[in-house]
């Protein structure tokens, strides 16, 4: 499953070269099973982010992460004029994922608030193309597009996609194919567009993620938040 890992890193590392800011739209439905991945990896970075902007010392991380709660936001359009990012998930940090940033040597600087407060996180749940305006107004430099994705693999597995080739990408729960909502956002500029997919397990009605896809994802917001820490 995860025999790929290093690759999925070193892509990821190519696409962010040149960076200046960068968008990530996690993309699925939170109660169909593992189609909730895309929402649950938003949910986490935006708690990992969180987490370092309004507690810098970490030896205080655990307790912030304690104390904070993800918001539940309405998503009007014009109530985030001035947000950065749209979390509506309400599920804490996972446990692996709190030992994670409490382990975190960072110095937190200027330079690195700087670089998180130009990241931007969207769960779209399983209407991204709601989200369109506010991505554009974002203005993003680069998107990092996160979907379960059915893709004939072994259940967790990674795969990279390429703007150019998400059209041979199947999912089957959002109202807007991939390939078109990506043709929406370019109608006025043109971004760095990368998506990630992980194989689903089960794609029932389910409020949790199954064991190995959870894995996988736990996986990928550690690798993504390193990679945002470094932007």
């Amino acid at each position: 499953m995860l025999n790929n890992f290093d690759k999925i890193s070193e892509d990821i590392d190519l696409f962010l070269e040149n960076c200046d800011s960068l968008l990530i739209l996690g993309i699925g439905n939170d109660i169909r099973g593992d189609d909730g991945l895309g929402p649950y990896i938003i949910n986490q970075l935006s708690l990992l982010k969180e987490s370092i902007l309004n507690n810098p010392d970490p030896a205080n991380f655990k307790n912030n992460l304690n104390q904070n709660e993800p918001n539940n936001l309405d998503k009007n359009e014009d109530f985030f004029d001035n947000v950065c990012d749209i979390n509506t998930g309400n599920i804490p940090l996972d446990d692996g994922l709190n030992s994670y940033i409490c382990e975190l040597n960072v110095d937190v600087n200027e330079s690195l608030k700087k670089r998180l407060n130009k990241t931007f996180l969207i769960d779209g749940g399983s209407v991204p193309e709601n989200f369109t305006g506010l991505i554009k107004k974002s203005n993003p430099s680069h998107i990092i597009i996160v979907d379960a994705s059915l893709m004939n693999k072994e259940a967790g597995e990674i795969n990279i996609v390429n703007k150019d080739n998400i059209v041979d990408i199947s999912i089957s729960t959002h109202s807007m194919s991939l390939a078109y909502l990506i043709k929406y956002l370019e109608l006025e500029n043109e971004f760095e567009i990368l998506f990630i997919g992980i194989e689903p397990k089960i794609m029932d009605l389910s409020f949790e993620l199954s064991d190995i896809v959870k894995e996988t994802s736990d996986l990928l917001v550690k690798l993504l938040f390193s990679k945002i820490l470094n932007i």
